[in-house]
C-alpha cells in the first residue's frame, strides 16, 4: 500500500516539472523512505536523479517498495492544476490516484504504464572524476545561460580557483560572464583549471529546477560530464548529469 498527503505540493510540482523537461516516461520507485526517479533522456545526453523524502509530506505510508511506470507529461498536466490545496497521492493495482482537497474535492486517475526496461545509468561512475566544484546563485547562473543563448547554442565553462567564467560566441558576436567568489559564488574545490562546453538547450531545461533552491552546485572537469544539483535539506535532492559538447575545431 502507498498513500501520502501533502499540504504544500509546490516542492513536488516544481521538481517534477524540471524532470519532465528531459524525461517523458519513467519508473517512479516508491519506497518507505521516499520516491525516486533515475533515468536518462531518449538521446542519452542527460541523466536525472530525483529523490523526494517522506519528510516532505504531512503523512507518508508505504509498506513495501513499488515501481510505478508514469507518463510525466500527463502527471504534470494534473499537478499544474494544484492551487494551494491538500494533495493526496496513492497507488492501487494499475492506477495512480491524485486528489486535491480545498473548497471542493477533485480527483484524478492516471494509469500505471509499461516503461521500456533500459539499463539504469551507473551513477557512481558518472559522478566520479570531477576536478572542480562550486556553488552559485541559481538566478545569476540562469541569467548567464540566457545571455549565452543570444549568440550561440553552447556555452563554455571555465573554472579556476579565483573565477568562474561563462562564455559563448559565434562568427560575429560573443558574450562573457565573469563571477568572482563572494555572495553569489563559492568555489569549493579546484584540483586543476577546468574548461568544458555544454548544450545551452539542455542547461535551460535543467535550470527550471532553480525554483527549488537559491543556490545550485556544479561539479565538473575538462571535457567531462557536468553534474548540476539542487537540494532542499532533509526533503529533496535533484541532480542532472549532462554530457559535454565536443569542442569545435
Amino acid at each position: 500500500m502507498f498513500k501520502a498527503e501533502i499540504s504544500d505540493a509546490k516542492l513536488l510540482r516544481d521538481s517534477l516539472d524540471a524532470v519532465s523537461e528531459l524525461i517523458d516516461e519513467a519508473e517512479l520507485s516508491v519506497t518507505p523512505e521516499g520516491m525516486r526517479i533515475v533515468a536518462s533522456d531518449r538521446a542519452v545526453v542527460a541523466v536525472v536523479n530525483f529523490f523526494i523524502s517522506k519528510n516532505a509530506f504531512d503523512s507518508y505510508e508505504c509498506d513495501k517498495e513499488t515501481s510505478l511506470g508514469v507518463n510525466l507529461a500527463n502527471m504534470m498536466q494534473i499537478l499544474r492544476r494544484w492551487k494551494d490545496e491538500k494533495m493526496t497521492i496513492s497507488a492501487e493495482e494499475n492506477k495512480i490516484n491524485l486528489g486535491f482537497a480545498g473548497k471542493s474535492r477533485r480527483n484524478f486517475t492516471l494509469p500505471v504504464i509499461d516503461v521500456s526496461k533500459e539499463e539504469s545509468p551507473d551513477l557512481a561512475k558518472l559522478e566520479s572524476g570531477f576536478t572542480a566544484s562550486l556553488t552559485v546563485n541559481s538566478d545569476a547562473f540562469s541569467s548567464g545561460i540566457e545571455d549565452a543563448e543570444l549568440v550561440g547554442d553552447s556555452v563554455v565553462f571555465t573554472v579556476r580557483k579565483d573565477i568562474f567564467i561563462l562564455n559563448s560566441e559565434n562568427d560575429s558576436s560573443s558574450t562573457r560572464l565573469e563571477m568572482l567568489p563572494g555572495e553569489s559564488l563559492n568555489i569549493t574545490g579546484v584540483a586543476e583549471p577546468v574548461r568544458a562546453r555544454y548544450s545551452i538547450d539542455y542547461m535551460k531545461k535543467m535550470l527550471k529546477a532553480r525554483k527549488l533552491s537559491e543556490t545550485a552546485k556544479l561539479s565538473l572537469s575538462s571535457e567531462y560530464p557536468l553534474k548540476l544539483s539542487f537540494s532542499v535539506p532533509e526533503k529533496l535532492e535533484l541532480s542532472f548529469i549532462l554530457a559535454p559538447r565536443v569542442e569545435e575545431s
